[in-house]
């Protein structure tokens, strides 16, 4: 307690000695002698000189302490548990006032305000039940004037011992009692109805705490998780930007959830464009995560030609090749076959993936590849192939890639047939050519026209084809 409050109690022990009577028939007086050491140690309190007035009362019982009446007696302990107080020595404090109310010796005025400080000490020592004990018995006196400290240190108590109900009870009488909202009082009745898990009350509480302190970040981090637990995502969400757009929010993972809700309510532009200029700020980390969400929240939002190089950037930062497979996916999406084929490869390369996804990569990479391939380049679909190969070992994928490998079999072949065909044709048309020719060489000989020395010389060859069979049967 207070040094104020405890030189009130020894003023009115004093000057009730000094008048020589109580006020009703049953009044005492202290012993003159008595009264004199107790002035001698009164002014050294009023100097605050603790441990003179300490020593001087000890003084003081030790050598009238067994003859002193039970008025004199309490007195003087009543006093002295008040210097004890002062110097911190709350159990010897408690001793001393203890034994004066017991000594039933003092008014019933003075007893009960002996019981209110006992109780205040009892509390400041972790004697909750002592304490407790003593502030009910002071609030049934006609004397007690309880105040909102009253019933904050009750529920206090309450609350050590694990009593809820009353703990709450007597808090909610404290914000009655004071005379405007106490942060501390709204503080604790958080934190009971905490405990007894009363979510409507509590988030009601809050609303009201947030209203009387709106520049209490916390208190917007406790509304808005109030929401979460009752399931309702967009009072969540209107709590955490509400605080955000009165520039309360400086945690990257307040920063990063409100992104979040931005995705769940149907504005991933807003939320991108808030990750992206908080990153820039240096408020949100460009790690792995924070740039992952960036690229979700630039797909979400249709900007893939924007979520691509970030998704980059995470992808060269990641201990595994799952965010490379995924770049790879929006690549292919954006149908940069080249790129995408490059991912893949990384992804593969990294490791760390998943089976399914390490069979659909070496799917996607030959796909990616086959993509590629232009007409008769069999080299660049022998590669696609040998993809799909790997993918065919695996369970998921087995039946795609087989069918990739059939119908590059099949182009193969087909093309190989039409090779064939273009081949056979050009010969047939040589062939008609080289006749045509002939036949115009032969018309000029019959004419008697002179003939070219390529005339001359198709007409030569085409008659030692001629004679060529005679002489073998010759032979």
């Amino acid at each position: 307690m207070r040094l104020t409050q405890y030189r009130l109690l020894f003023a009115v022990s004093f000057l009730v000695a000094a008048l020589g009577a109580w006020s009703t028939a049953s009044a005492q007086t202290l012993t003159p002698a008595v009264a004199n050491d107790l002035l001698s140690a009164y002014e050294e309190l009023e100097n605050e000189n603790f441990e003179e007035a300490l020593q001087k009362l000890d003084t003081l019982m030790s050598r009238r302490g067994e003859r002193m009446s039970g008025f004199d007696r309490a007195s003087v302990l009543q006093i002295r548990g008040s210097a004890h107080v002062q110097l911190e020595n709350f159990e010897a404090g408690i001793r001393d006032f203890d034994e004066a109310l017991n000594l039933e010796a003092l008014p019933s005025e003075q007893n009960n305000r002996l019981r209110f400080n006992l109780a205040q000490l009892y509390f400041a020592t972790e004697r909750y039940r002592e304490s407790i004990d003593l502030f009910n018995r002071w609030l049934a006196s006609e004397e007690a004037e309880p105040s909102e400290t009253t019933f904050f240190m009750l529920a206090g108590a309450h609350y050590q011992l694990d009593e809820l109900e009353p703990a709450l009870e007597n808090i909610i009488r404290a914000m009655d009692l004071a005379p405007e909202p106490r942060q501390r009082n709204y503080d604790f009745k958080n934190v009971v109805l905490n405990e007894l898990n009363r979510t409507t009350q509590r988030t009601e509480l809050m609303k009201r705490m947030v209203a009387l302190w709106p520049d209490n970040l916390p208190y917007w981090r406790q509304l808005a998780g109030l929401y979460l637990d009752q399931d309702d995502q967009f009072q969540a969400f209107s709590v955490m930007e509400s605080a955000y757009l009165a520039g309360l929010t400086e945690s990257e993972d307040d920063i990063i959830l409100l992104a979040q809700f931005y995705s769940t309510f149907n504005n991933p532009h807003r939320g991108a464009n808030l990750v992206e200029r908080e990153m820039e700020q240096g408020r949100v980390e460009r790690n792995v995560d924070n740039l992952q969400l960036l690229s979700q929240l630039w797909s979400q939002a249709r900007e893939h030609r924007r979520s691509i190089p970030v998704l980059r950037e995470a992808a060269g930062m990641a201990e595994t090749g799952t965010l490379y497979y995924r770049l790879g996916q929006a690549l292919m999406a954006d149908e940069n076959n080249a790129d995408a084929e490059d991912a893949f490869r990384n992804a593969l390369n990294v490791g760390g993936l998943s089976e399914a996804n390490r069979a659909d990569a070496w799917l996607l990479l030959g796909t990616a590849r086959f993509n590629q391939a232009g007409p008769g380049d069999r080299a660049q679909r022998r590669r696609a192939n040998e993809a799909f190969a790997e993918a065919a070992r695996f369970d998921p994928t087995r039946a795609q890639a087989r069918s990739w490998q059939e119908y590059i079999r099949a182009i193969d072949d087909t093309e190989t047939r039409q090779a064939l065909l273009e081949q056979e044709q050009e010969e047939r048309l040589a062939e008609a050519a080289e006749e045509r020719f002939l036949q115009s060489c032969r018309a000029l000989q019959i004419a008697g026209r002179t003939l070219s020395a390529e005339c001359q010389e198709a007409l030569e060859r085409e008659q030692e084809e001629l004679d060529a069979p005679l002489e073998d049967d010759a032979e």
